[in-house]
């Protein structure tokens, strides 16, 4: 037998680690005398919902059957409401007729539900067989002296990651990397401070776009594969990279995709993927502090290096400093010796590391 506190520090597990969730449904039901668990955002897809291990195996015929759930238009439970049983929203003789209740669940161990509203569109349902029968006060009351538990974690989860795609943001933003997050749908959420739109790549209507007609299915294509449900089945594996020409004819815009799999799977992240952007046109710029902190470089021997990987020749920057070439031949030798480098094109490419 599960307790319902150990049940309710599984949930807290299960919120952050999704790999979790089969075992902790599994424990929710038990805890609770009943035979499983659903948690599911409206609408159920693949894509949102986390099933105990004694519902998983129907669940593609589920999603795929003919049978449709009656529930997915007429339950909608609310933050303000406790743990609701069937009877709430049908009558004993709707469940009585309603092939959903007697043709899929009766025959597969399942027919009672009792659900709630965690947080946002979050539901979770738990569910037993129709031998066992409806919920009664004494069960409802036993599942909602716990749903205060359950919807604070649900809360704390949500704010979690929330905070854990902002960190991420911020640290490409450091890395001078554009950084987009998207949701399910693919609308854009957040984006950092690195992230330029125009030249061929936009957001309109909170939605990424190329400019021309053949590059607009080519990203459709590209952020559709990210936010693909993780047991999609394709035959080759979708690219992770996109090139976008840019209308200006400067280089195109890089595009690298991370699908954020843990984040969709736990139905408490409104992430999905990153998207992350390259201007190949902007030059590397190493910071200078670094320069100085990390190689004993002088002032001048910084403002030198970063015209180098800036793609200044050696005359130019020695213009720019009001130094003379010899000077900065020799502040060049100097940089040399400090970063234990011996060539300029082998300076630029390990700082270009640092940039």
């Amino acid at each position: 037998m599960v307790s319902v506190e150990s049940a309710i520090e599984s949930f807290r597990d299960a919120a952050l680690f999704p790999a979790h969730w089969p075992r902790t449904l599994d424990a929710l039901g038990q805890a609770f005398q009943s035979n499983g668990a659903t948690l599911v955002l409206k609408s159920t897809t693949t894509n949102s919902i986390a099933v105990s291990s004694s519902i998983q195996p129907f669940i593609p015929l589920y999603m795929s059957g003919p049978i449709r759930d009656p529930r997915e238009q007429r339950v909608n439970p609310g933050l303000h409401e406790t743990f609701m049983p069937d009877h709430a929203y049908f009558s004993a003789q709707e469940i009585a007729r309603d092939p959903y209740y007697q043709e899929f669940m009766g025959p597969r161990g399942f027919g009672w539900n009792a659900v709630a509203a965690l947080h946002g569109d979050l539901i979770i349902s738990i569910k037993r067989a129709f031998k066992h029968g409806p919920y009664d006060g004494a069960e409802l009351q036993a599942m909602n002296a716990a749903l205060p538990w359950l919807r604070s974690i649900s809360r704390a989860a949500s704010l979690a990651w929330h905070s854990n795609f902002k960190g991420q943001l911020s640290a490409f933003e450091r890395l001078r990397r554009g950084a987009i997050l998207l949701d399910s749908k693919g609308r854009v959420l957040q984006t950092n401070a690195c992230v330029r739109f125009g030249d061929g790549l936009d957001a309109v209507d909170g939605y990424l776009q190329a400019s021309r007609a053949t590059d607009r299915d080519r990203l459709r294509k590209f952020l559709a594969a990210l936010v693909a449900p993780a047991d999609t089945f394709t035959l080759s594996a979708p690219s992770s990279t996109l090139t976008l020409p840019r209308p200006s004819g400067s280089r195109p815009w890089l595009l690298d995709g991370i699908a954020c799999t843990d984040a969709m799977r736990s139905l408490h992240s409104s992430g999905a993927a990153l998207v992350l952007i390259t201007d190949l046109e902007t030059p590397a710029r190493p910071n200078g502090e670094a320069l100085r902190r990390f190689f004993g470089l002088t002032r001048t021997e910084c403002a030198l290096a970063c015209g180098l990987i800036g793609g200044e020749s050696l005359q130019a920057a020695a213009a720019r400093l009001s130094i003379s070439e010899g000077h900065a031949r020799q502040r060049l030798k100097s940089i040399f010796q400090k970063t234990r480098t011996s060539r300029q094109g082998e300076l630029i490419s390990f700082l270009a590391k640092i940039a």
